[in-house]
């Protein structure tokens, strides 16, 4: 096919995978990764229709606004990565790299040249793939907890994560190209000209619409199961997926040069947190107290809400000098971020017990609640060994 019949397919495959992602995927579940893959595919779409422009008077102007529109929407694709991390994108950063594309082919005689501005255009495409394929990856990443097998999520995280390397290595290479041997060389032309360019497109929107299309529906399953599993105000596991997590794990989370260690951990006094300053306050106790448990211990320990203010913690260490230093670690990260409106500073009882081979989880359970209340009864704000 010569290069106009490709960019007609594209640009007809782009309008229908709009049509059908914002219909199928976006609007029944409003996820934001996929609010930004079909603005993806309608700035690819537009890209593609202003190239049809070459070879016409209207190249002049169409050359550059298809690189800045193919460059926005690069920087889309990487929106939508980024989302899947809850991660903010400021809107006038988002700006300057279609602007540089736009003055860099405008300025470099687009009349005569397709290939005007083309360093500059080639350089931010793959900047732009490359930091997409880092946000997926950050995002699988973040995905990583205990789950008994891979989850159907990563696995096309992992797709997502291994398309938008190609393209990375793909634009990176076509670059090295355009600079070593120019983009009118034979060479080029054949491995990394428009033609196979758009080959490689064509086949690339195909599989990473079909794989978002198919992550936006797994996600509703995942975060109706993520719901059940996860206490929603602390992100910690719920009592009864931590009590199945942990049986599971328990004498196999180690290393070989480390131990484990379970702790249950105790708000000290949060009924009166609740009564004299409102339920706001002791929900922003337990909000932090989750958050420092998860940044303190590190995504290979579990840990749970067993009751109101009770919280269990399995995590690993090289010694239970060090396991104990991670807790008031701990201690010492919650009282630095809570905040009450009276200026007072939570305190926590832990007990904690190293866990021994072939003692079933109910039984360290109870030794560890039997140094919690150790805890308790000496006074608070402590840390005893059972």
């Amino acid at each position: 096919m010569d290069i106009s019949t490709l960019r007609i397919t594209f640009s007809v495959l782009a309008a229908a995978l709009v049509l059908l992602f914002f219909f199928g995927a976006f609007l029944p579940t409003r996820a934001r990764f996929a609010g930004w893959w079909t603005f993806a595919l309608l700035l690819f779409l537009v890209a593609s229709v202003a190239y049809l422009g070459n070879g016409t008077s209207g190249q002049v102007v169409l050359n550059p606004i298809g690189n800045a529109l193919g460059v926005a929407g690069a920087e889309a694709v990487w929106c939508a990565g980024r989302s899947l991390r809850t991660r903010p994108v400021r809107w006038p950063w988002l700006l300057a790299a279609p602007a540089a594309a736009l003055v860099a082919g405008a300025v470099d005689d687009p009349g005569h040249d397709t290939w005007a501005g083309g360093v500059v255009f080639l350089v931010l495409m793959t900047a732009a793939f490359g930091a997409t394929t880092r946000e997926l990856v950050h995002a699988i990443t973040r995905r990583q907890r205990p789950p008994r097998q891979l989850s159907i999520s990563t696995m096309l995280l992992r797709a997502l994560a291994t398309a938008s390397f190609i393209l990375t290595v793909f634009y990176a290479a076509r670059t090295v190209a355009f600079l070593a041997v120019g983009p009118h060389s034979h060479a080029f032309g054949r491995w990394f000209g428009s033609a196979p360019t758009t080959v490689l497109l064509i086949v690339q929107l195909v599989t990473v619409s079909f794989s978002m299309s198919s992550l936006s529906a797994q996600q509703q399953i995942d975060d109706l199961e993520q719901r059940a599993a996860f206490d929603q105000l602390t992100g910690l596991m719920r009592a009864e997926e931590f009590r199945r997590h942990a049986a599971d794990v328990l004498h196999r989370l180690a290393g070989p040069s480390e131990l484990a260690v379970l702790a249950m951990a105790d708000l000290d006094h949060f009924k009166r947190v609740n009564d004299e300053l409102g339920h706001a306050a002791g929900d922003e106790v337990l909000r932090v107290f989750g958050w420092a448990a998860r940044t303190v211990l590190g995504p290979r320990a579990l840990c749970g809400r067993i009751g109101g203010e009770e919280f269990c913690l399995l995590f690993a260490a090289t010694s239970i000098e060090y396991a104990e230093g991670m807790l008031a670690t701990l201690v010492a990260e919650f009282q630095q971020a809570v905040h009450l409106s009276d200026g007072r500073v939570p305190t926590i009882s832990i007990g904690m017990v190293e866990v021994e081979a072939g003692v079933p989880l109910t039984d360290l359970l109870a030794h560890a609640d039997r140094a919690l209340y150790q805890a308790k009864s000496g006074g608070r704000s402590r840390i005893v060994l059972g």
